[in-house]
This record gives structure tokens, sequence and C-alpha cells, in this order.
């Protein structure tokens, strides 16, 4: 009996000491890398579907109504009468994280789902075939992004094969913002860029990106984790296709440093 006793309390003592060594508000064991991934709503669970593909029928209310509710409920967090918590914030560059003592929490940047213009307005598009999307950037405590240093470094030399960020800024007619991450949603090959753009420009001035700039500010890192900012809000993009082509493939990356940029 004291045998296993003493096994109790030294199993006690270990594990006592164990949760001593950690952090209530930062994971002991974070991804390795530190760069976040992106991903996009509306996104249906696994029970519904296992791919992240956006298929429905225009004419056939149920079948858009699965997506167009999926993406009404994943904005609902962003509701002003939600975001009480937060406050209105000017752009900037992040700084040093901030340190917190006893119950003290992070004031979050508010975030105006009006910005995300008429993809904030239900059924966001998808009943006249004009469908939105939203894409974010997963989050990872402490991260803050890192400006563009090459506005004609065509991100073609990698896997994504995406443009330069001055032809997508050119394309939009909007002035380059070092503070910004911008996204832009194109096709890969010529037939994907036809069906999206109407013609072999890589770059499609039919794509409309909410907020105007197109992009994430940094004002919105970093994020502080669960316990110390539990009323962020993670910022979006809005991506409207107003001119597209049944069954095509799209890819969304992100035109910042340090992001895995292809969705």
């Amino acid at each position: 009996m004291f045998y296993y006793s003493f096994l109790a309390a030294l199993f006690a003592a270990s594990i006592s000491i164990v949760l001593s060594t950690l952090s209530n508000d930062i994971p002991r064991f974070q991804t390795r890398l530190q760069t976040p991934g992106m991903s996009i709503q509306p996104r249906l669970n696994s029970r519904q579907s296992l791919s992240s593909d956006i298929k429905y029928t225009v004419s056939n209310a149920d079948s858009r109504n699965v997506f167009v509710n999926q993406y009404e409920k994943f904005l609902y967090p962003y509701a002003a009468v939600n975001q009480t918590k937060a406050k209105n914030c000017t752009n900037q560059k992040p700084g040093v994280p901030s340190t917190f003592t006893g119950d003290n929490i992070n004031t979050p940047c508010f975030f105006d789902k009006n910005s995300l213009g008429p993809c904030a307005v239900k059924p966001y598009g998808y009943d006249v075939g004009k469908p939105c999307i939203l894409v974010k950037v997963n989050k990872i405590i402490n991260w803050f992004p890192v400006g563009f240093t090459n506005l004609d470094n065509a991100v073609a030399a990698s896997d994504s094969k995406a443009p330069p960020l001055r032809d997508v800024l050119t394309t939009r007619g909007v002035v380059y913002d070092p503070l910004i991450m911008y996204v832009a949603c194109y096709g890969r090959k010529e037939a994907d860029m036809v069906n999206l753009n109407g013609d072999t420009n890589q770059v499609s001035s039919a794509t409309a990106y909410y907020p105007r700039s197109g992009g994430i500010e940094f004002k919105y890192y970093p994020y502080y984790g669960n316990n110390r900012d539990p009323n962020y809000r993670v910022p979006l993009v809005a991506v409207q296709f107003n001119n597209v082509t049944v069954s095509w493939p799209c890819f969304c990356p992100l035109l910042k440093l340090g992001i895995f940029d292809s969705i």
C-alpha cells in the first residue's frame, strides 16, 4: 500500500512541476516555422464536405444556401454589437509584443464588417452567380507581418506563380502601402485566366476586393492568444468574382513575406 501511495505522490509531484513551467498564455510548442497559413470561408465542416471547393447551382436555393448560411454564421462575431470591447486603431507597424500581468487583457482593433462592401450583405452575391469568399490569415501568437520589399518581384518564381505585386496594384488603381498584406486571386493556366478574367491577363479587373485596399492592415497584429486576447477578430479580405465561368480553379495568395501563400 505504501508503495502505491509513493508512486501516486511521485506522479502528482511530477505533474505539478511540469505545470509550473508552462504558461497559461502561450503554448510551449508552437509551429517551428512561425509562418501562418491561410484559409477561406465559407468552408463546410467535414460532415458536409471534405473539400474546400465551392460548388453550387445558382438557380437552386438549397444548393447555394449551404454556403450562404455558413458565410453568415462566420461573419456573425464581426457585427458591431459583438465588438464592443474593441477599439478604433490607426494603421501602423506592429511594435514589441506587449507583456501582460495579472488578469490584464489586450484591447484589440475593431474590424469594420461594412468595409467588406457587398460581401457583407446577405446573400453575398451567390444568388446572381457573383459569389464572395473571405480570405484570412490563421492565428499564431505574437506573430506579425513583414513588409514586401520588391514590388516587381514575380512570386511566379515560387510554386504559387503569383503575379508581381506592382501588376496587382496597378490593375486595382491602388497605391502601395508597406503596412498592408495584399490578396490577389488568379488563374494559373491560360484557360483558367480566360474563365476568370475574360482574357489572358493574369490579374483581373473583374475581381473585386474589399476593403478597398484589397489587403489586411498591420494594425491587427500581433495576436496574444485566447487568454490575453479573447475579443480578437481575425481581419478579413473579401473577394468577389464578378465575371467567373463555372468549374474553374482559382488561387488566392497573400502577397507578403513569410506567408504560406496559396489557398
